[in-house]
């Protein structure tokens, strides 16, 4: 088997000329050339875009017919049915939702459906029960645009729809009154990469801009949420949704967030993409993992303080829950890998199965085995009692994986989700027969690709240009996440002053670093096995975190990998 921590340095180019005004920091130009902006108007518009955002939502196909029809269920009184995914885009698009047009006086019900009983997507059963509760328009929120059954059964029953969703469609679309999704042929929004609460946000906007009165600022904070959490590239109109969204969390006065960040003992006023995406995410998606979405949904909404620590409290005990049986799953999904492919090489997508790996935990052991081997992977949940599996996949960017399980629909119960995270539902008697057909497509798609694990080095940099004025410009370039990434950097030759592990099995190194008389802090987590003990110089790549101990900042390196120096 191929070594999963033998990982590739992919190095930049060599510095080219470029024109960035003489006041950006060398380190940080050398991160700037390296993704295309070397000159002083393309920084510019990085920084300070020339569009008017958030855009007009009237731009996006569907928005004038979803508003007009809200707005007749807001002159008759209706009430309205929201149905969301369980996951946080989803249940934060729910709320947007069940907020905005709350606040307008419409009697809205959310439904969000249980990850186990129900699965994904709208559903015949979360129909009747809307309809039987007097529900008459129903909202869909990040799922919805292949739903053309369903959709079909709420008319049938004499309920209006209206679908937001951010997948592609399939060629025949549900009969609903609107379909707002960038993804539709023929759409000419600017921005096609909003996800599931970008979308009701955007519904929220073009409705209170249709009665021409402000929609609430706090909506932000849960399209922010939303956003970050569901990895969408961090650019464009996202970009401006997470920036304004981090400034509204950081005075929020939603009394379960602020007990949901008392618990992951983060500081709103410090908030960051990372922050909510190791910190706070987890706990809002375990209620959905672990539990039943409503309880995040609640936490979200509520405006009681006692209600609010109540939910936090369930939540960060869920997320524990969730660790544990991670923790199971993944010990279970490696040790099958390291035993199916100890003697040969390691096929293009990877497939591990068992009991012990529960639904609310697949995506995530999906997730781990692709990051690890750099190839798709998928972890399947072998203890469901009506003789079906539930699969998870996640992949690499050269793979999509939704489209391969399309390849095998044949065979399927359900299948949908996105280019890199994707899952399926099949009978335990098809099982072999999908497996084999994602093998061919996966042999057939990833053949010219080298899959060794590989790192895209920003720029090569000496401790020393890590300047008060660069790490500052570096904030600048924030928020990171998809399609803008942490910069990442290569030190080479760093004395090591000092190291120690640490952590409750001893898993991560702590160390101190110096170059040319510069000293920093450097942390490398869950890394202490396989650590190079001993050297005395040693080659990094990082990247530059800030960390904050009682008001007090400091910036760290945090290590991606290592190697000893001339190694």
């Amino acid at each position: 088997m191929s070594d999963a921590s033998s990982k590739r340095w992919d190095l930049p180019n060599a510095p080219t000329a470029h024109t960035l005004p003489r006041d950006v920091p060398t380190a940080v130009a050398k991160v700037l050339v390296n993704r295309g902006v070397d000159t002083a108007e393309k920084l510019r518009l990085l920084l300070d875009p020339p569009q008017q955002l958030p855009y007009n939502p009237q731009r996006m196909a569907g928005m004038d017919r979803a508003v007009g029809r809200l707005h007749q269920a807001l002159n008759q009184g209706e009430k309205v049915g929201i149905f969301g995914d369980f996951d946080v885009d989803g249940v934060t698009g729910t709320a947007i939702l069940g907020e905005g047009l709350g606040e307008l006086g419409i009697s809205v019900l959310p439904y969000l459906p249980h990850r186990v009983e129900e699965g994904h997507g709208l559903s015949g059963a979360a129909i009747q029960y809307l309809v039987g509760q007097g529900v008459s328009l129903i909202i869909t929120v990040d799922t919805g645009v292949t739903a053309v059954t369903e959709v079909a059964e709420a008319r049938r029953l004499g309920a209006d729809v209206i679908i937001t969703d951010h997948h592609v469609p399939q060629p025949e679309l549900p009969d609903a009154v609107a379909t707002i999704d960038p993804n539709l042929p023929g759409c000419s929004y600017p921005f096609a990469g909003l996800c599931g609460a970008g979308l009701a946000f955007k519904l929220m906007q073009g409705m209170y801009q249709f009665l021409g009165q402000p929609w609430n600022p706090a909506l932000l904070e849960l399209a922010a949420l939303g956003t970050i959490a569901d990895l969408v590239p961090l650019v464009d109109e996202n970009r401006f949704l997470v920036q304004q969204g981090l400034i509204e969390l950081s005075q929020t006065q939603r009394p379960g967030l602020l007990a949901l960040f008392q618990r992951s003992r983060v500081d709103p006023k410090h908030l960051d993409t990372e922050t909510i995406s190791f910190q706070v995410s987890p706990r809002l998606n375990s209620a959905g993992r672990m539990g039943h979405a409503e309880d995040s949904y609640r936490l979200l909404t509520t405006r009681s303080t006692s209600e609010g620590d109540m939910l936090a409290d369930s939540l960060d005990q869920l997320n524990r829950t969730r660790r544990e049986a991670s923790d199971k799953a993944l010990d279970i999904a490696f040790g099958q890998i390291e035993q199916k492919y100890s003697a040969g090489p390691l096929p293009p997508i990877l497939f591990v199965g068992d009991p012990g790996i529960v639904p609310g935990v697949a995506g995530l052991v999906a997730g781990r085995l692709a990051e690890t081997y750099r190839r798709p992977a998928v972890a399947m949940s072998m203890s469901m009692e009506d003789g079906k599996v539930v699969a998870s996949g996640r992949s690499i960017p050269q793979f999509d994986i939704e489209e391969a399980f399309g390849s095998a629909q044949h065979l399927l119960v359900k299948y949908g989700g996105h280019s890199q995270a994707a899952g399926f539902t099949v009978t335990r008697e098809q099982l072999p027969q999908v497996i084999s057909v994602l093998s061919e497509v996966a042999e057939r798609e990833l053949a010219d690709c080298d899959l060794r694990p590989a790192l895209k080095i920003d720029a090569e940099v000496n401790l020393e240009e890590f300047s008060q004025d660069a790490l500052h410009w570096l904030s600048q370039l924030e928020p990171f996440g998809q399609a803008n990434p942490r910069p990442l950097f290569l030190s080479r030759g760093l004395e090591v002053l000092e190291s120690r592990t640490m952590g409750s099995t001893s898993q991560h190194v702590k160390l101190l670093v110096s170059q040319e008389g510069k000293v920093m802090t450097a942390l490398a987590f869950n890394q202490a096995q396989g650590w190079p003990q001993g050297a005395s110089h040693l080659d990094l790549a990082y990247t530059i975190n800030a960390d904050w101990w009682h008001g007090v900042k400091s910036d760290n390196l945090k290590v991606v990998d290592v190697r000893p120096a001339n190694g």
